[in-house]
This record gives C-alpha cells, structure tokens and sequence, in this order.
C-alpha cells in the first residue's frame, strides 16, 4: 500500500510539501534495500503512475524514513503527576486515520478534569472518561489492519465482495461515518459537553482525518 499526504507548507517557503509512505511487511525492509531503488521505483509507478514526480525526487535510501509500529495500550495512562495522551497512552495502526484526532480528544479530555478537580482525582477522571472510547478504537484498528495490510488473499476478497457493498447500505454506512467522526460512543464519558459530539469532532476530522 502507498500514498501521498499533504503535510502543508515550510516557513518562508510557499511550494507545498507532501509525504510519501509505501507499507512494508515488518521484516521487508532489508530485501527492500537489496532491490534498490530503481527497482522500487518501477514497481511503485506500475502500481499507481502518479507517484512518478515524487519517486523521481527520491535519490537515496536515506530519504525514506522506517517507521514500525504495533497495537497497545497502557492499562493505566496516568501515574502520580503525569498523564500519557496520543500514541504514548495508545498506539495503533494508521489505517482508521485517528492518531491526530484521539490524541486531541485526550488532551480535551486532560484540560476539562484538571479545570473543574483537584489534580489527583482530575487525572483519574480523565483516564476514566476515556477508557471506553479508546477502547473501541484500539479494537475497530485491529480488526480493520488486517483487510487492508497482511499477506492474506482471503480478507481482500471479502473486504471488497462483501464488506464494501455492505459499507454504503444504511444503517451499516451510518455506523461507519460515526466511527470515522469519533462519536460512535461518548468521547469524554461522564462530561457535560453538549457541543462536543457533533461540532468538535466534526471539526477534528475534517482537518486531520486521512484514509
């Protein structure tokens, strides 16, 4: 799987700068650097030719970046006087785009507590109020990693046979635009935020949802 992601602009610089990322399996990036990059190149232009202008600007392995990543969670994102938010607290894979959007959610989460409680108990509230929600997260990106990223020939088919049709028939697409947007469950439990379901995620996703 490959990609191209906006990542904005340098200061003093008004050309727009993009990421390139193209998934490996976790132990591909040594056969990787075997192939070399011409190889990789041809390869990536044959999978999708509008990656051919930002190919060509990579003239080194060095330019790529290897990141891993894996699925967990702290059982317990607090500790006496330290709260852990975003992928410090609960790290996942990037397939549902919400990396940016939890970890906001998370810091909301810190800000509304520590204002309204004393720091000790404001902690446990916040890590309270957003067990559930993580919770479902975590557990949506394991089951939906696999369609996407494994060697599996089986789990594409049924991702595009079946689950694809399915995703565009209401209430299944209803449940999938409210998974995407953060709402699906309360995202601060036992908070009183009446404009935080609909206008504030909403809002979040927009700017920082990718998939």
């Amino acid at each position: 799987m490959t990609g191209i992601l906006p990542v904005g602009r340098m200061p003093g610089d008004d050309i727009p700068k993009a990421a390139l990322f193209w998934l490996l399996p976790h132990d591909g990036h040594a056969e990787w650097l075997d192939r070399g990059l011409e190889a990789w190149k041809a390869e990536a232009c044959d999978l999708w030719p509008a990656l051919a202008p930002f190919v060509a600007q990579i003239d080194a392995p060095e330019r790529m970046t290897m990141a891993r990543y894996s699925h967990g969670t702290l059982t317990r994102p607090i500790a006496p006087g330290i709260a852990f938010i975003g992928d410090a607290a609960h790290r996942a894979s990037p397939q549902l785009g919400q990396g940016a959007n939890m970890a906001l959610l998370d810091a909301f989460a810190l800000a509304h507590w520590l204002e309204r409680e004393p720091p000790t108990t404001a902690l446990e509230r916040y890590a309270a109020s957003r067990h559930r929600h993580v919770g479902l997260y975590q557990l949506a990106s394991r089951v939906f990693t696999p369609l996407y990223q494994s060697e599996s020939r089986v789990l594409p088919w049924l991702r595009d046979t079946l689950l694809f049709p399915a995703s565009i028939v209401p209430p299944i697409s209803w449940t999938l635009t409210s998974l995407v947007r953060g709402d699906l469950l309360p995202p601060i439990r036992g908070a009183d935020l009446p404009l935080l379901p609909r206008r504030f995620l909403t809002e979040i996703s927009g700017k920082n949802s990718h998939g």
